[in-house]
């Protein structure tokens, strides 16, 4: 019986999806050796359900260094827009128009008022480019589209935009393998575990080790990090989307449940689900979802949905993101958040630095697991 070699690299990354591609894309551009291993097509990929939003409102309340990471992430995405398209050719058709959250009811409106006042206050004299519009403010800025009556307001930051998810995870994918990654697909890890200087992880296609381990594997992440003695935190949270129809451009800007595609459809969502590994989508939640994008815009109604789905998102006890760290030689890292659109130019980016000289960013430790430790 042939034995299964072992691969070695210099750092071995567990998760290929939007926040293990990012981060693998950025090393391996510095020439580090880099092997990714992924579960593919059977994994709960939380970029299945990603609407593609580029987001900074209402983000960090209660963790100003939260707010302060998603602005610096949404004014680093158009250069890394730019670069992905100069280095694989892959138009991630990003666009920064801003973007708003609807409110159908007064209660509504004055929790996300009471929401961003928070927000504001935390950022202690910084600037918090995010504020509350009402009806004939939102008129001024949505074009080719009526607002429905139950429209009352909305909040509004000059900073949101939108992507293509899953045109970005194939960019990252592509500039990752261009810089001479090496991606395993099919290749689950059954178990990770300790080797003098490395981490060696073991799967059905055998083993690999290298010095440094990035755990980045949505909801498997607390499982496989507790392997590298690091308590992660993370439960799924099941979200549902709606996709219309291809209609003509007439909606500019992104909304927090209601954005239209390049191609002209439209995603409607979005659920919050407690739901364990559920993905079976739920009539009841779809006729809601699809009831709230009427009120809000009527002209929807007008449109056949062509298709809905549910995927997980992946959460961790506060909702803020999870950079973790655990030992010098060997090191392992482990990442949980659900933000991996926004947050990709600074994944591929400030973690690199992290990740290869332990240079954390100012402030970075707010983002430690040991928070949940009180």
């Amino acid at each position: 019986m042939a034995v299964k070699r072992e691969h070695t690299a210099d750092v071995l990354i567990i998760g290929g999806g939007l926040v293990g591609s990012a981060v693998g894309f950025g090393l391996a551009e510095r020439g580090v050796r880099i092997t990714m291993l992924d579960e593919g097509d059977r994994a709960f990929r939380a970029a299945r359900g990603n609407a593609g939003l580029v987001w900074y409102q209402a983000k960090g309340r209660g963790m100003r260094r939260y707010q302060e990471w998603s602005l610096e992430a949404t004014r680093a995405w158009p250069s890394f827009a730019a670069k992905l398209l100069d280095l694989t050719g892959i138009d991630v058709a990003y666009s920064k128009p801003g973007g708003m959250s609807f409110c159908i009811s007064d209660a509504e409106y004055e929790d996300r008022r009471a929401i961003l006042d928070q927000i504001r206050q935390e950022a202690a004299g910084n600037d918090y480019d995010c504020r509350m519009l009402d009806r004939a403010e939102i008129e001024k800025k949505i074009h080719g589209m009526k607002l429905g009556d139950a429209v009352i307001g909305a909040s509004y930051s000059p900073h949101d935009g939108h992507v293509n998810p899953l045109a970005l995870m194939r960019a990252l994918h592509a500039g990752f393998i261009s810089f001479g990654g090496q991606y395993f697909a099919e290749h689950g890890v059954l178990d990770i575990y300790r080797q003098a200087d490395r981490y060696v992880a073991r799967t059905s296609g055998g083993s690999f080790a290298a010095a440094k381990l990035v755990i980045a594997a949505g909801n498997a992440t607390g499982r496989l990090a507790s392997m590298a003695g690091m308590r992660i935190p993370v439960r799924p949270e099941k979200g549902e989307i709606l996709v219309t129809e291809r209609a003509r451009p007439c909606l500019n800007l992104p909304s927090a449940r209601i954005r239209q595609t390049a191609e002209g459809s439209f995603l409607l969502g979005a659920s919050q689900e407690d739901a364990g590994f559920d993905v079976e989508t739920d009539n009841k939640v779809i006729r809601s979802i699809a009831d709230r994008a009427r009120r809000v815009f009527p002209a929807l109604g007008e449109l056949r949905i062509v298709r809905t789905w549910a995927a997980l998102r992946i959460k961790t006890p506060d909702g803020m993101p999870v950079y973790e760290s655990a030992g010098f030689s060997p090191q392992a890292f482990a990442i949980a958040l659900h933000s991996g659109v926004t947050l990709a130019p600074l994944h591929a980016g400030k973690l690199v630095d992290w990740i290869l000289d332990s240079r954390e960013p100012d402030g970075f430790k707010s983002f430690s697991a040991g928070r949940f430790n009180v």
